[in-house]
C-alpha cells in the first residue's frame, strides 16, 4: 500500500492553527474571571454584549429587542446577533458568551484559510515550491494580526465580517479567473451576509462589483452575457432590500438608531479633522506593512493586487468619514490588514530578488545550489514580513504575551460583579442606568436606560457634544459616546440602579442627592433610589 507523504506546508498550517488555539484558549481564560458569587464567568467586549442582550431576548420569545416592548435597532450587526441566538437558547448566560468567544477562533483560522486562498491566485505565477511558502506565510499572517484576533474572541462581528469579506474577494477573483458562474453567485451571497453583519460592507462589495465589471466587460469580454452579471448583483441587492424592508416593518425605521446616534448632528468637517486624527496612530503602527503594499503594486503591477490595495484604502477612508471610533483597536480597518499582508509578502519577496539579482550571489548558487538560494530568498522574505507584522502589533505585545490582561476585561469583571449584585438586591421590576449597555443589562434582565443612547431614540437624534467634554485619542468628538441628557436619563426616568451622576460636560449629582443614596453589597457600590419598593433593603447596608 502506497504511503502518502505529508505536504510540509499542510504540516505547517496545522501546527499554526494547534498553536494559535491554545494561544487563543488562554487568551479566553485570561479574559475571564472569578466573580462576586465564586464562580468563573465571561463577558464579551461591551457592544458585543449588547448584541448578546438582542440575541437573548430573541432566543427567549421576546422579540429582537433590547428591552422588553421595546422596538429599537441598537444594533448594527443583524447576522451576528442571529447566530448568537442559538447560543443564548441552549446554554446559561455565561456559557452562551463563552460559545461566542470559542466561534470567534473558529472565524480567525477560517481568516488565515481565505488569505491562504487569495494569496494563492496573488502568486500564482510563481513556481509549486515559492507558492506554496507564501500562501503558508500568508495563512500565519491572517492569524498574526492582533486587532482581528481581539475583536473576534470578544464577540465582536470583526471577525465575522472579515471572513465573509475574504471569501467575497476569493469568489470574485475566481469569477475573474474561470468565468463560473457559481462563483459570480457566491461573491453575490457573501456581499449579502456581509450586508447583514454590518450595512457599511456595502463599500467594499461596491469595489468588487466595480472590478468584476471592469476586467469581464470592459476590458476582456466586451460581448460576454450581462445576464448573469445583473442577475447576481440582483440576489445581492435582495439583502440590502429585505434588510431594509425589515427594519423599517420591525423598528419603524430604515436605518439603525446607532446611525442617528453616530453620523447625524455632527458637522462633515469636524467628522473628518476627528477620523484624521484617529486613524494617523493606525497609520503609523502598520506604516511599513502598508509601505509594502504600496511597493507591491509599483514593483509589479496587477489588477487583483490594485482591487486589494483599493480594498484597503477604503477601509481607511471610511473610517476618516464616520469621525474615528471609540477604541484604538482598529475594529473597522482590522479585516482588511490581512489583505495588505498578502501584498507586504509579495513586496518582500520581490525586493528580495532584485537585491539577490543585481549581487554576488547568483554566482554562489549556481551549479545546483537553486534550493540554497531559495531558502535565503525565502528567509530574508519572511524577516522582511515578521518586522512589518511586529511593528503592527508593538503596541499590543503585553496582551499578546499575557503580560497584562486584555483590554477591557477589568471593566468587564466589575460589570458582571454589579450585574451580581443587583440580582441579588433588586426584585424584577427594577430598572438599572447605565453607561455600559452591554454586560450589566445582559445579565440582569431588568429593563435598562441607556445614557448613551444606542437603545434610546430619543438620545440618538439628540445634538452631539462637541464642546472637547467626550474627546480622546486626538478625537474632539467620539462618535456614539457624545450624545447624552442625563436630566432625562436619570432625573425624568427615575431607574432603579444608576451607574453614574455624570458623563462629558454634564453633572446631575446635585440633583440626583435627594433621589438615590450609595449603599454596599457584597463589596460591590451601587447608587439606588431612595424608598424604592424595588430595592430588597433588608440585604443592603450603607459603606
Amino acid at each position: 500500500m502506497k504511503k502518502t507523504k505529508l505536504n510540509w506546508r499542510t504540516f505547517f498550517i496545522v501546527l499554526i492553527s494547534v498553536g494559535f488555539t491554545i494561544w487563543s484558549g488562554w487568551f479566553i481564560h485570561e479574559s475571564s474571571f472569578v466573580t462576586i458569587d465564586g464562580r468563573r464567568s465571561y463577558s464579551l467586549f461591551d457592544d458585543a454584549m449588547i448584541s448578546m442582550r438582542y440575541a437573548w431576548n430573541f432566543s427567549h420569545g421576546n422579540g429582537l429587542v433590547w428591552n422588553q416592548g421595546e422596538y429599537i435597532q441598537g444594533y448594527t450587526n443583524l447576522l451576528m446577533v442571529l447566530i448568537m441566538s442559538p447560543a443564548t437558547l441552549v446554554l446559561s448566560k455565561t456559557n452562551a458568551v463563552l460559545a461566542i468567544q470559542l466561534l470567534g477562533v473558529v472565524f480567525v483560522l477560517t481568516v488565515a484559510y481565505l488569505s491562504l486562498k487569495i494569496a494563492n491566485i496573488v502568486f500564482h505565477s510563481e513556481d509549486k515550491k515559492r507558492r506554496e511558502f507564501f500562501t503558508a506565510l500568508s495563512f500565519l499572517c491572517g492569524l498574526a494580526y492582533y486587532p482581528l484576533v481581539y475583536w473576534s474572541l470578544m464577540g465582536m462581528e470583526t471577525g465575522l465580517l472579515a471572513v465573509l469579506l475574504l471569501a467575497g474577494v476569493f469568489t470574485s477573483f475566481e469569477y475573474v479567473k474561470s468565468g463560473d458562474i457559481k462563483y459570480l453567485f457566491l461573491t453575490a451571497s457573501f456581499g449579502g451576509l456581509a450586508f447583514l453583519t454590518r450595512n457599511d460592507s456595502l463599500i467594499f462589495s461596491s469595489v468588487l462589483w466595480i472590478y468584476i465589471y471592469v476586467i469581464c466587460f470592459w476590458v476582456n469580454g466586451k460581448d460576454k452575457p450581462w445576464e448573469p452579471y445583473l442577475a447576481s448583483i440582483g440576489l445581492y441587492l435582495l439583502f440590502v432590500v429585505m434588510q431594509l424592508a425589515f427594519q423599517y416593518l420591525y423598528y419603524g425605521e430604515f436605518l439603525p438608531n446607532t446611525y442617528f446616534l453616530k453620523l447625524t448632528g455632527m458637522p462633515l468637517s469636524l467628522r473628518i479633522q476627528n477620523g484624521l486624527r484617529f486613524v494617523a496612530p493606525f497609520l503609523r503602527e502598520i506604516a511599513l506593512v502598508f509601505l509594502l503594499s504600496s511597493i507591491s503594486l509599483l514593483l509589479n503591477f496587477r489588477k487583483d493586487k490594485l482591487i486589494l490595495y483599493i480594498l484597503i484604502l477604503s477601509a481607511v477612508a471610511y473610517q476618516i468619514y464616520v469621525g474615528g471610533d471609540p477604541w484604538n483597536y482598529w475594529r473597522i480597518m482590522a479585516p482588511i490588514v490581512p489583505l495588505a499582508f498578502i501584498l507586504a509578502i509579495d513586496a518582500a519577496n520581490s525586493i528580495v530578488n532584485k537585491i539577490m539579482v543585481k549581487s554576488a550571489l547568483p554566482r554562489y548558487f549556481n551549479d545546483g545550489k537553486a534550493g540554497s538560494r531559495f531558502l535565503v530568498s525565502g528567509f530574508l522574505t519572511t524577516i522582511i514580513v515578521l518586522v512589518g507584522t511586529l511593528s503592527a502589533n508593538f503596541r499590543f505585545l503585553p496582551e499578546i504575551l499575557f503580560q497584562s490582561p486584555p483590554d477591557t476585561s477589568i471593566s468587564n469583571r466589575q460589570n458582571v460583579n454589579i450585574a451580581i449584585a443587583l440580582n441579588e438586591i433588586l426584585t424584577d421590576n427594577a430598572s438599572i442606568g447605565v453607561l455600559w449597555a452591554g454586560s450589566i443589562p445582559y445579565y440582569t434582565d431588568r429593563r435598562a436606560v441607556d445614557f448613551l443612547g444606542k437603545s434610546d431614540r430619543y438620545i440618538a437624534h439628540l445634538s452631539p457634544d462637541v464642546s472637547g467634554s467626550v474627546g480622546w485619542m486626538g478625537m474632539s468628538s467620539v462618535p456614539g459616546h457624545n450624545k447624552y441628557n442625563l436630566y432625562y436619563s436619570i432625573i425624568e426616568l427615575q431607574p432603579t440602579y444608576v451607574q453614574t451622576f455624570y458623563w462629558g460636560k454634564q453633572d446631575v449629582s446635585e440633583l440626583a442627592e435627594p433621589m438615590y443614596i450609595k449603599v454596599k453589597y457584597r463589596g460591590i457600590t451601587l447608587y439606588v433610589r431612595k424608598g424604592s419598593p424595588d430595592v430588597l433593603w433588608t440585604r443592603l447596608k450603607h459603606p
